[in-house]
């Protein structure tokens, strides 16, 4: 017989089988389509519970005449049954017309359907034990490689030059080459996966998976090589993180220090721990790049494996809601490479609300705990809303030497400006018109003062703009002090971006 390329039992496997002697085909579809299951029936209704790539063996009582096999043959088509295997008799040509039209394998035999449902058990064990085998001898070389990118190079090449990836919270991260002379009948051959169990519990349990797009045929074999390859692969990962982890504790222990192990935080370290201070992780010229988000649990393993690709030789440091990076900028040119590949990489094409700032260049080791500082401050800035893959991004990655004015009030955290509002301005709050007039404070010193500017801007008269900075003259807010004027601009843009209900405006 012919061993199936594909390492998985195909109905060749039972056709060509001596052991199956006494089969006749009436219709093939095709002699590689993929066998999982067996089932003999007595009654052709009972086909309407078997299960798809299921040969269906038809008991002798059950295929009287054409009628019956010809319903057999249509609960076959709705089930995705493989094959149809009926005894011989004779048919008329409507019947091997219906298998053709539902594209269903129709196959006869002399044999008693029992003893041939027995035989055709036992090959398709030996058969699924071959694909077995050749899983484990794979499973056993994925023991020798070096690195997740060779193991997916691997297992590529078991399945015949097949696009195989890993994929973390919806993004592609490693993959194999994509095979030339690809075409659209390629890309929508069917994708076999299996869980490599690295992601976050929960709706987000299948965040990291390993995936492979195979031709039909070699779908079951696919599911077996990529289920059996998976904890190894795992494996190769958690190694992968595990040095990269290592190999960042010079700059883990640089942001601790400088206290931006928080972001809700950022305090300056005692004078006296400076002389404890590592070198800095780069030698020569450098500069950080910090990146945040509002999912670090889920986006984690995800961010690690891109940075990874972008950046071997450059430790990721983790730190709460996000992560510190130092790169070397030996030149102008090749700092502005690394930002694009950052941008490009991670705030455009993560997929998820990724934001980043980089620092301005630096030369010495004591000037680690600025850098990190600035890229802190820098991605403070950033604006979540413009990191998506579709737009530029401009303000999702902002340059510490380059941050627009117009983002400083980010710098003020949402809960502190809400708790200052409401200690420094309770009338305001009380208020029910209290969005409307904030809103109108906030155009009003967007505009520098003009009420006209501000009120074309907020779509309103002119009086009525005016009508609501009287009213929140009277509630407090003095916008005639020059040194008032900044904070409450800054405190009023941050309560504006909170989400409280309280605050919603419903103009």
């Amino acid at each position: 017989m012919n061993r199936s390329s594909a390492g998985a039992v195909e109905l060749r496997d039972l056709i060509d089988a001596r052991e199956l002697t006494g089969l006749s085909v009436l219709h093939l579809v095709s002699e590689r389509s993929p066998v999982r299951d067996l089932a003999l029936v007595s009654d052709f209704e009972d086909i309407g519970a078997v299960g798809p790539d299921t040969v269906v063996l038809l008991a002798r009582g059950a295929a009287r005449g054409g009628w019956m096999i010809s319903a057999a043959l249509r609960y076959a088509w709705e089930r995705r049954a493989c094959a149809l295997i009926v005894p011989e008799q004779p048919f008329t040509a409507s019947v091997i017309e219906l298998a053709k039209r539902l594209e269903v394998s129709l196959l006869t035999t002399r044999r008693d359907m029992t003893r041939l449902a027995i035989d055709a058990a036992i090959r398709i064990g030996a058969a699924r034990a071959e694909a077995m085998v050749r899983v484990r001898a794979v499973v056993d070389r994925l023991a020798d490689v070096p690195g997740p990118a060779q193991a997916i190079a691997l297992l590529s090449d078991e399945l015949g030059g097949a696009e195989v990836w890993i994929e973390s919270s919806g993004a592609r991260t490693l993959a194999s080459p994509t095979p030339a002379g690809i075409d659209s009948a390629s890309q929508r051959a069917p994708l076999v996966r299996a869980r490599l169990g690295m992601g976050a519990e929960g709706p987000d349990a299948d965040s990291d998976l390993l995936l492979a797009r195979v031709p039909a045929q070699a779908v079951v074999f696919g599911e077996q090589l990529l289920a059996g390859a998976a904890p190894s692969v795992r494996a190769l990962l958690l190694e992968q993180r595990l040095t990269a982890t290592r190999s960042s504790l010079p700059a883990i222990s640089i942001t601790a220090l400088t206290g931006s192990a928080s972001v809700t935080s950022f305090e300056e370290p005692e004078a006296g721990k400076t002389t404890a201070w590592p070198q800095a992780p780069l030698d020569g010229s450098f500069f950080a790049v910090c990146l945040l988000t509002s999912e670090p649990d889920r986006v984690g393993a995800l961010v690690h494996q891109l940075w990874l690709m972008a950046f071997p030789e450059a430790p990721l440091a983790r730190f709460d809601g996000g992560w510190i990076g130092f790169l070397p900028a030996e030149d102008p040119s090749q700092r502005t490479r690394a930002l694009e590949r950052v941008r490009s990489g991670f705030v455009r094409a993560a997929g998820v609300p990724i934001t980043g700032g980089s620092s301005r260049i630096h030369r010495s080791p004591a000037e680690a705990r600025y850098a990190v500082r600035e890229a802190w401050l820098a991605a403070r800035l950033a604006d979540p809303c413009t990191a998506t893959a579709d737009g530029p991004g401009t303000d999702a990655f902002v340059e510490f030497e380059s941050a627009p004015l117009r983002l400083l009030s980010r710098l003020v955290p949402l809960d502190l400006a809400e708790q200052l509002v409401a200690a420094l301005f309770p009338r305001l709050l009380a208020d029910p018109s209290a969005p409307r007039l904030i809103e109108a404070v906030i155009g009003y010193l967007s505009a520098n003062g003009s009420v006209s500017t501000a009120a074309a801007r907020l779509g309103l008269h002119r009086n009525t703009v005016q009508s609501r900075l009287h009213r929140a003259a009277e509630l407090d807010v003095d916008l005639t002090e020059p040194a008032n004027v900044l904070p409450i601009h800054l405190l009023f843009e941050a309560v504006r971006r909170s989400e409280s209900p309280s605050l919603e405006s419903d103009r």
